[in-house]
């Protein structure tokens, strides 16, 4: 569909907008940029239906290419859990589907990772699990809850359950952090953390939990 000088320009203007030197070789930074950055170039390039076209034979080929690495990342959660019981489930409260994607190539052979996008949707889903511990991550630069979600975090989440806080300003982590003084452990991340070091944190939580 694209000639090769065709590709060359492409993949440029999608660096540029991620604001790239180069395309990303490692695997969950590869995934983002593929997903987020070129998805969007080729959209406006190319138009939406070509672009669902180009992007699900990269998907495709990426699944080939990224197995072993994707496995070997994901294979240390399951080995190095500190607890002897099923691992946690993964809550992805957030509006993206790439941020559940994402995770879900790094967690999902450890944990089966699961997207809410209401505050409703985590209450009930909290209470279907109790007193079962979850890896939560809040989602705040794609929000479909606020800091509102800490009074249903307190009632509903386990204290050995561990909630990432993503994306928001500093003042509001510290009023989350304050919110959630008595409940599950609280890893609030800074603005500036990317989705690639994201899936990192999580990793690492998954390993202490």
């Amino acid at each position: 569909m694209l000639s090769p000088r065709r590709v060359r320009e492409l993949l440029a203007e999608a660096c540029r907008l991620a604001g790239l030197g180069a395309v990303p070789e490692a695997p969950v930074a590869l995934r983002v940029f593929v997903e987020g950055a070129l998805f969007n170039t080729l959209s406006r390039q190319l138009g939406i239906s070509n672009a669902l076209d180009v992007s699900e034979q990269i998907r495709g080929a990426l699944v080939l290419a990224l197995r072993d690495d994707l496995h070997e990342e994901a294979s240390g959660i399951r080995l190095r859990s500190r607890s002897s019981g099923p691992l946690p489930a993964v809550l992805v409260v957030s509006r993206a589907s790439l941020v559940v994607f994402l995770l879900r190539d790094l967690l999902s052979d450890g944990a089966p990772v699961t997207q809410l996008q209401s505050l409703e949707a985590l209450e009930n889903h909290l209470r279907e699990r109790r007193p079962q511990r979850a890896l939560i991550i809040v989602d705040r630069r794609h929000p479909c809850v606020g800091v509102e979600a800490c009074a249903t975090l307190l009632e509903h989440a386990t204290k050995h359950s561990t909630v990432v806080w993503w994306g928001a300003q500093e003042a509001e982590r510290g009023e989350v952090a304050a919110r959630l003084t008595d409940g599950p452990a609280l890893l609030a991340a800074d603005l500036e953390m990317d989705l690639a070091d994201l899936g990192v944190l999580c990793r690492r939580a998954m390993e202490l939990m």
